[in-house]
């Protein structure tokens, strides 16, 4: 997913990040972790107008979010899949 503004954040980004972490088994304290964790990453580049980029991935036991903001990586978290 890719944003650019303030406006495009939020709800959006809070609604998928909760829904693929549920989908993959994760718990309410490891879902609301995550949405924290990009909440804070990916606002203020939001804020300031710099593209955002937020990728989703899972690979065998791992699912993972990776946030970049102008093609440079800013954040990442992964969580075991149970």
């Amino acid at each position: 997913m890719r944003f650019a503004g303030r406006d495009h954040v939020g709800a959006l980004l809070n609604d998928l990040t909760a829904n693929v972490f549920q989908n993959v088994g994760c718990g309410p304290g490891v879902i609301a972790d995550v949405v924290r964790g990009l909440n804070d990453a990916v606002t203020p580049g939001a804020t300031r107008g710099e593209q955002v980029d937020v990728q989703f991935r899972a690979s065998g036991s791992v699912c993972e979010v990776i946030v970049s903001v102008d093609d440079t990586e800013i954040w990442r978290t992964s969580h075991s899949i149970p």
